[in-house]
């Protein structure tokens, strides 16, 4: 089910708090050509507080219930409260459902109790239902405060291009905790189970597969958004959208895990119920499991949605926007490569995979989102951390899966590790410098909308002066040999 675009426009003007009423942000930015940062050209630095977003979500769901909804819990909250404190706030409470499943199921399949029981040959208990409950309501006061962060943004004056980057930017991290949890929630073994006679695994080639479709089918719709909003200059979600219908489903499957139990996904009730009505029901009934269902329903959806939005791009600006699609298109095909030719990787290192292919999936989706902003290229030659997968990928293939001919299943899996945590580790310095570099730009701060921004450069002699613009401290952040204490912004 996809999941987690936000349409809302409450974060993207350029709006912003801490800057003097005689100088605009634009004046203050312009009138340092010379100022330098490590992620953001000048050229970026000049446009970025011009920015302006243009957006549309054309769900029902959306415009008469969850919009009023989030409109009247906002009127609650103090006028102090930041946008992006409301925005990260979404994200932990969806990042504690994540850390309890995960420790309840590292495997992403212990809540499937033939599994269990088959593989350690004895009966186990499963895992509590009770954390799938935490997850409907982490995945719904989710969403809710997702709504919320735009609207107070308006109701303060708050707004500005750092909201919206920061807002999407905490979808795509949230992408992979839905994706993870919805795999628990269903009790899908990432691997071979011998004598599995739905046809729909069968057809995709495997559980492990499937596992991985779950996974990425979110990032797909997220990314060709991102990327239709890039060439487009407006992101507009359809009428059933993930942010909107997608999280309300996704709840709805974990409050049935919670209610039915895990093991009411292999059962084959709802498709046989459904087939049976279509006049088909001797010839699929027993085959196609109820995760079957929610499988196919959402490669099928992204399908339509990805060729409507695809083929629209194109028509306007031209088939060479195709190469921007690059990127994302190898991560996939990689992904799925990988998981596919060594059907145990996501039995063995499932968190670790996962973890690796949204550590990229976010790197990809906030540089695009970010170029867009600034109306930069997206250079598909610096995606450098995508490079290792699509080499491992391409040894897959060449060994046609045995790649312990070239190295042990260990030492594949210590390199997965090494190479996700590098990837997470530059992902935490990019995510930190960039919030420094835009917040600079724009004369705010990312947490606080009441204290007024104050310059990285002040008087050596302790003095400071109120009046003073970024032009007149402007300082090299990246070349500078200043020490500069970040928590009284003086020079030290």
């Amino acid at each position: 089910m996809p999941a987690a675009l936000s349409p809302k426009p409450t974060q993207s003007s350029s709006t912003t708090a801490g800057l003097s009423p005689s100088s605009s942000m634009t004046d203050v930015v312009t009138s340092s050509p010379d100022r330098s940062y490590y992620y953001l050209s000048s050229h970026a630095a000049t446009v970025l507080p011009r920015y302006q977003y243009h957006g549309e979500d054309l769900s029902l769901l959306y415009k008469h219930v969850l919009s009023p909804l989030a409109g009247g819990l906002v009127e609650r909250i103090p006028m102090w409260v930041a946008p992006n404190v409301i925005t990260l706030g979404g994200l932990a409470l969806m990042a504690l459902s994540y850390g309890v499943i995960w420790a309840c199921c590292p495997g992403l399949y212990e809540g499937n109790e033939d599994v269990v029981s088959n593989l350690h040959g004895e009966s186990r208990g499963g895992v509590p239902s009770q954390i799938f409950l935490l997850n409907c309501i982490a995945m719904l006061l989710y969403q809710t405060l997702d709504n919320m962060d735009g609207k107070q943004a308006r109701r303060t004056g708050s707004s500005s291009p750092l909201g919206l980057l920061f807002d999407h930017g905490c979808d795509a991290v949230n992408s992979i905790f839905g994706s993870g949890n919805w795999i628990c929630a269903m009790g899908l073994y990432p691997g071979r189970i011998d004598g599995n006679s739905s046809i729909i695994s069968q057809l995709f080639g495997g559980e492990a597969v499937l596992a991985a479709l779950l996974i990425l089918c979110p990032m797909i719709a997220f990314y060709v958004s991102t990327w239709e909003q890039y060439y487009t200059g407006k992101l507009v979600l359809p009428p059933f959208n993930g942010p909107s219908e997608g999280l309300l489903l996704g709840a709805s499957l974990s409050f049935l895990s919670w209610y039915k139990g895990v093991m009411f996904w292999h059962e084959t009730g709802l498709a046989d119920g459904l087939f049976a009505w279509c006049g088909m029901g001797e010839m699929l009934t027993g085959r196609i499991r109820n995760l079957d269902l929610i499988v196919l329903s959402s490669v099928l959806a992204l399908c339509q949605e990805v060729a409507l939005k695809v083929a629209f791009v194109i028509r306007k600006h031209g088939v060479g926007t195709v190469k921007s699609l690059m990127p994302h298109f190898l991560l996939v095909a990689s992904s799925i490569v990988l998981i596919a030719y060594d059907n145990t990787l996501l039995v063995r290192s499932p968190r670790t995979v996962m973890h690796l292919i949204a550590g990229l999936f976010v790197e990809q989706t906030t540089q695009l989102m970010l170029d867009h902003m600034v109306e930069e290229e997206f250079l598909i030659t610096k995606r450098f951390g995508l490079y290792p997968l699509v080499a491992l990928a391409t040894l897959m293939v060449g060994c046609d899966g045995h790649v312990s001919k070239f190295i042990s299943v260990q030492a594949l899996d210590a390199c997965l590790l090494a190479y996700t945590t590098g990837l997470w580790v530059y992902l935490a310095f990019k995510i930190r410098v960039l919030i420094y570099e835009i917040c600079d730009v724009l004369g705010i701060w990312c947490f606080d909308i009441v204290t007024p921004y104050e310059s990285s450069l002040c008087y050596e002699n302790g003095d400071t002066n109120d009046d003073i613009t970024m032009a007149e401290a402007s300082v090299d952040i990246v070349n500078s040999t200043l020490q500069v204490d970040l928590t009284r912004k003086k020079v030290v």
